[in-house]
């Protein structure tokens, strides 16, 4: 099968009545994050935009770190930049990131969510497809400063399962090169859109695969 063929079956699947023209997609969620193994789940609400037709987004959640204190997290990848950042009490850094390798992380984190835009999911000036297993897609982009990679799994109605792909990590204040793959399920329609609800996202370490990151969307919109 060409690659067209599977962003057709995506499309399909993601918008039964055909293609549309938007300014973007706008999602809330709820959910967990657990920044290392054996370490407790912090609970966070959030909130993400995907504008156009590329790969950027804005997500800002509110975690909860313990009794009464909270951080803002700003994750982030726009203008062909990536950035984190996360304040607790609102002026307190305990994280931040920016650079080469956070900008191809964040780009990694676009591709990746790239089923929450599915009119994304086309041939455009910095994006690459290629069909690299039954029923697996190979999304590529290149700005001419960042080049980020992931694989899709898509099932046999068009929905994608999941990504993977090597991708920095963040360890101490270094950024180490690890195994990544993101899932998705529990499909629901919204603005005639059919986009996934449930997420998580794994880091495969050499003593085993450690999901730090698990959500739920709430609420979901096209931006007209």
């Amino acid at each position: 099968m060409q690659a067209g063929g599977l962003l057709e079956r995506i499309r399909d699947c993601a918008m039964p009545d055909g293609a549309f023209e938007c300014r973007g997609t706008w999602l809330r969620q709820e959910g967990e994050m657990c920044f290392a193994p054996n370490r407790p789940w912090l609970p966070f609400r959030a909130e993400q935009w995907f504008p156009g037709n590329g790969i950027e987004f804005r997500w800002k959640a509110r975690m909860r770190m313990a009794p009464l204190v909270h951080a803002r997290v700003v994750d982030s990848f726009e203008d062909g930049k990536g950035m984190l950042r996360a304040l607790v009490l609102g002026f307190i850094p305990v994280a931040r990131s920016r650079g080469p390798e956070t900008d191809r992380g964040e780009a990694m984190r676009g591709l990746a969510e790239l089923p929450w835009r599915p009119f994304a999911f086309r041939e455009r000036s910095c994006l690459t497809w290629e069909v690299v297993g039954v029923d697996k897609l190979r999304a590529a982009f290149d700005d001419g400063k960042t080049q980020a990679a992931v694989e899709f799994e898509v099932d046999g109605q068009g929905h994608v399962l999941g990504g993977a792909s090597s991708r920095p990590r963040m360890v101490g204040k270094s950024l180490v090169e690890t195994p990544w793959s993101g899932a998705f399920g529990e499909y629901r329609t919204f603005d005639g859109v059919v986009v996934p609800t449930v997420a998580e996202a794994t880091w495969h370490l050499s003593e085993g695969p450690f999901t730090y990151w698990r959500g739920r969307v709430t609420e979901f919109r096209i931006l007209r």
